[in-house]
């Protein structure tokens, strides 16, 4: 064997190592792109489980709201249904006031809850002097006499 079959032997030698090495590394490496695809797409069914969920707890809570709206109409139309028949039915007195006060209640209640009337005055925080003067025992310059500046005298 001469010199120049050696080259060639070592040339030879060196791309089929090269061509292995560069193998692994690509097999490696794409393992690990092969891991996060997987890993995104697990992601991707989680986020749209979690927005189906969402969207099934927005469905519950309406469909809830609705209930509970449609069941306090029906209770003040049966408590406006006992108020009739109380009022034609029932000789107790009592019952009948008990009745009118509850309703008395409720509707003050629903006064109380509603916007204030921008027309009425608004309520003022109490002070501590009266309504005539403008300081009150609160104000820094009270029991303190004015200073009076006097000319100097020669």
């Amino acid at each position: 064997m001469n010199i120049a079959d050696t080259q060639w032997v070592f040339v030879i030698t060196a791309f089929i190592l090269g061509a292995g090495l560069g193998a692994l590394a690509y097999h490696l490496m794409n393992a690990n792109v092969a891991h996060s695809i997987k890993i995104r797409h697990q992601l991707t069914e989680r986020e749209l489980e979690v927005n189906q969920l969402r969207e099934g707890l927005n469905d519950h809570f309406s469909r809830t709201a609705d209930g509970l709206a449609s069941l306090s109409k029906q209770l003040d139309d049966m408590q406006d249904q006992v108020r009739k028949d109380a009022k034609h039915l029932c000789d107790d007195e009592s019952v009948i006031k008990r009745l009118t006060n509850q309703a008395e209640s409720e509707a003050d209640n629903e006064e109380l809850d509603a916007p204030t009337d921008p027309v009425k005055k608004p309520v003022e925080p109490p002070r501590d002097y009266a309504a005539g003067t403008s300081r009150g025992t609160l104000s820094e310059d009270y029991g303190l006499k004015p200073e009076v500046f006097e000319p100097p005298r020669n």
